[in-house]
């Protein structure tokens, strides 16, 4: 499992006080995708096609996007957007991997001694 960090002064950010000035809806979506970026290690990266899911109404996520887009919390990228600072603040993709594997070994050094 993967965590991504909030800060604890996201309510009171000046990003995020414009987004949701413009569309309280757009920080609902940039948590959902801050979420599924952590889980699916794209570095920060979320694709039209998840926030589609997201925000099925075209109209609200239209809303929502531009919001988060005037915010400067998500940049356009043309297959999507990218989350604005991620890899500042969260492990990248390789980061992730090299410490699973890192753990996967440690963790089986340890059975083998036991054994």
């Amino acid at each position: 499992m993967v965590w991504v960090r909030i800060d604890d002064d996201l309510f009171s950010h000046p990003k995020v006080l414009h987004a949701w000035t413009d569309c309280p809806a757009s920080i609902g979506l940039w948590t959902l995708g801050l979420s599924w970026v952590g889980r699916q290690l794209t570095d920060g990266h979320i694709p039209v096609e998840i926030v589609q899911v997201f925000m099925p109404h075209k109209r609200q996520r239209d809303r929502a996007t531009q919001a988060l887009e005037n915010a400067g919390l998500w940049s356009p990228n043309g297959n999507g957007w990218e989350i604005h600072d991620y890899l500042d603040r969260n492990l990248s993709r390789e980061q992730v991997l090299d410490k699973r594997r890192a753990d996967s070994e440690r963790k089986r050094g340890g059975r083998n001694g036991r054994a």
